[in-house]
């Protein structure tokens, strides 16, 4: 009896066995089926069969990576990462796997795990140039600066014309006090691509750090021809054109970037400033006001009021902006205050 028993199990167990394989062949012709729909860009097809695939071989790794990376490409990022997850669930080493974790996760500012996964990418022999680029974006958002550079460097290394990773590092390199660096990265991104306006408005903040207003303002006005309603570079180019004593052109640079984001605090506190050093102070006064109508912790716009209502004869009025700015952390604020009552 017992025999007959084990008879029936092993032919019940091959009989199944000869079943899968069809399924197991239909799965892996969805597959193929989805990489050609891919690389014609058809994403709505591909997914359909990798759908397919899924269905008939549930445990089928591969179509859950390709599934997960369309997601990711159409900004439906809940159901990438359950896809890549489920791919690492049933069996998937792929490096490329931890590096769309590892970019999810820094999408989502979660930039401690972000450089977990994308190390296990690395350590995986995934180590395109992204991985590197991504994870030295988290170190920047962690303010790793000297890690952030060490990321982009590699980026670079592997891919001689990265122009994004030429200006991260420039701006890496920017919060370390290295400006002269900066510049030569900001430079070798608009090497490689011209078409970029904050390439230029970050080269012009770079130059303004070691004083060079002039290349600064012609690098602004190239950001600008690029994309004209860029009101950074406006906001920039006024900033340094008041430097310069350039006042009307300042005040027009102002004016614009305003006029483009008028919801923009810093722009008119910046207008503000141009009025003060012309000792127009009531004209002044009025642009902080309309600052910090817009941003009431903009600590540098109750500084500045401050000294527009001192200037004015108001003490009072200039001690109640400063005691503003220092309950906000203006460190600054404290040595204005010991003028005060």
């Amino acid at each position: 009896m017992k025999h007959t028993i084990t008879l029936i199990i092993v032919c019940f167990l091959f009989a199944v066995s000869l079943q899968a394989q069809p399924q197991d062949k239909k799965a892996k012709e969805f597959y193929n089926q989805a990489i050609e729909q891919i690389e014609q860009n058809d994403f709505e097809k591909a997914i359909s069969s990798l759908d397919q695939a899924i269905r008939l071989k549930p445990q089928f790794h591969q179509p859950y990576l390709q599934r997960g990376k369309l997601y990711f490409r159409l900004d439906s990022t809940r159901l990438a990462m359950e896809d890549i997850h489920m791919a690492l669930e049933y069996g998937s080493s792929s490096g490329e796997a931890h590096f769309y974790q590892g970019y999810i996760d820094y999408m989502q500012e979660k930039s401690d795990t972000a450089i977990r996964k994308l190390t296990r990418a690395i350590q995986a022999g995934y180590q395109h140039p992204e991985v590197y680029y991504i994870r030295g974006l988290a170190n920047y958002e962690l303010e790793d600066y000297k890690s952030a550079i060490m990321n982009f460097t590699q980026a670079i290394d592997s891919r001689y014309d990265f122009a994004y990773a030429y200006n991260e590092r420039g701006s890496a390199k920017m919060k370390t006090g290295d400006y002269q660096g900066a510049i030569n990265d900001f430079k070798k991104a608009i090497s490689y691509n011209g078409e970029k306006p904050f390439f230029y408005n970050n080269l012009g903040y770079a130059r303004v750090q070691n004083a060079d207003y002039k290349n600064a303002v012609e690098d602004y006005t190239r950001a600008i021809n690029l994309d004209p309603g860029y009101y950074k570079a406006y906001v920039n180019r006024g900033l340094v054109r008041s430097t310069l004593e350039q006042y009307k052109n300042a005040e027009t640079d102002l004016q614009k970037a305003i006029q483009i984001a008028p919801q923009n605090p810093k722009a008119y506190n910046n207008l503000a400033l141009v009025y003060m050093k012309q000792k127009e102070f009531d004209r002044a006064i009025d642009h902080f006001n309309k600052a910090l109508k817009r941003d009431q912790t903009l600590t540098q716009a109750y500084m500045n009021r401050g000294l527009a209502w001192e200037n004015k004869g108001n003490l009072d009025k200039a001690c109640r902006d400063w005691r503003m700015a220092e309950e906000l952390g203006n460190k600054k604020a404290t040595e204005y205050l010991k003028d005060c009552k």
